[in-house]
C-alpha cells in the first residue's frame, strides 16, 4: 500500500509481515539554510529515501486512498529523542537481532505483545507514553509504534491513516521544517517514536504497512473544496 504525493514526488511504502526486518536507509541530508533556501524543494530526494526487502518506491496512485478507508477515530502521541539512539526495543528479538541499527516497529496487539515493548531510551514525555500503552485495551484497541530517524532540523507528522476492508493498517507520515526557533543542526540525528492507538481489536494480525513523503498535504482524494482552493 502506498501514497502518491501530489506533483509526482517519490514515495516510500514499507509493509511489515511476519518474519521480514525493514530496513531504512537514509542518504545524506542538506544544510538547513540550503533548506531554507530552496524552499524545501531540495528535500525530495534527501527525505524519501527508505529501501529494502519489504519496501518500495511508488508514484503510480497520485489519487491517494479513498476517504472511505480512512480512520479517524484514533489516538496519537509523539515522543522525540535528541539523540541517534531509539526509544523503544522488542525485548522478544535476541542480542544479534538487536543490534541493527535500524529502530523496532510495533503491531501491539495483546498483553502478551505489550511486554515486549521495552523503553531503550528516556526523552521528555516518557510518563505519558507508558500511560498511553499500559491503557490500550486490546479487546477493543490496536496499538502501532513506528520509530524514524531524522535530522534535528525536522518533525515528523502522522497525516493519515488508512484500513481498507480488503488490505492492512496503513500510516502515512511526512516529514517538515520545525519551528524558526527551534536551534538544531541538520548533522544531527534524532529518533521520533509515533504511538498510534486505533479504535479496533486487531488480535491474530500481524501485517500492517507505513510510509510517506516530503510533502505533508494531503492527497488530492482527501483534500476538501477549501483546501483545493
Amino acid at each position: 500500500m502506498s501514497r502518491g504525493s501530489a506533483g509526482g514526488d517519490p514515495v516510500y511504502r514499507n509493509t511489515h509481515t511476519a518474519g521480514v526486518r525493514l530496513e531504512n536507509r537514509h542518504m545524506s541530508l542538506p544544510t538547513r539554510r540550503q533548506v531554507l533556501r530552496a524552499g524545501g524543494a531540495s528535500l525530495v530526494a534527501a527525505l524519501a529515501g527508505c529501501s529494502g526487502e519489504g519496501s518500495s518506491y511508488s508514484s503510480d496512485v497520485p489519487s491517494g486512498p479513498s476517504p472511505d478507508e480512512l480512520v479517524t477515530d484514533y489516538d496519537h502521541l509523539q515522543l522525540r529523542n535528541d539523540a541517534e539512539s531509539a526509544i523503544f526495543r522488542n525485548a522478544a528479538r535476541d542480542d544479534e537481532q538487536t543490534e541493527s541499527s535500524y529502530p523496532d516497529d510495533f503491531l501491539v496487539t495483546t498483553d502478551e505483545e505489550r511486554a515486549d515493548v521495552e523503553f531503550a531510551a528516556e526523552p521528555d514525555g516518557v510518563d505519558e507514553a507508558r500511560a498511553f500503552i499500559d491503557q490500550t485495551d486490546f479487546d477493543e484497541q490496536t496499538l502501532v509504534i513506528t520509530q524514524h530517524r531524522t535530522d534535528a532540523c525536522h518533525r515528523v507528522k502522522l497525516l493519515y491513516v488508512t484500513h481498507p476492508p480488503d488490505s492492512v493498517v496503513h500510516l502515512d507520515f511526512c516529514r517538515s521544517l520545525r519551528a524558526a526557533s527551534v536551534e538544531c543542526s541538520v548533522e544531527d540525528r534524532h529518533v521520533v517514536a509515533s504511538l498510534v492507538r486505533l479504535p479496533y481489536s486487531s488480535e491474530g494480525e500481524s501485517s500492517w504497512g507505513h510510509g510517506g513523503g516530503s510533502s505533508c498535504r494531503l492527497p488530492p482524494s482527501l483534500r476538501t473544496e477549501t483546501e483545493d482552493a
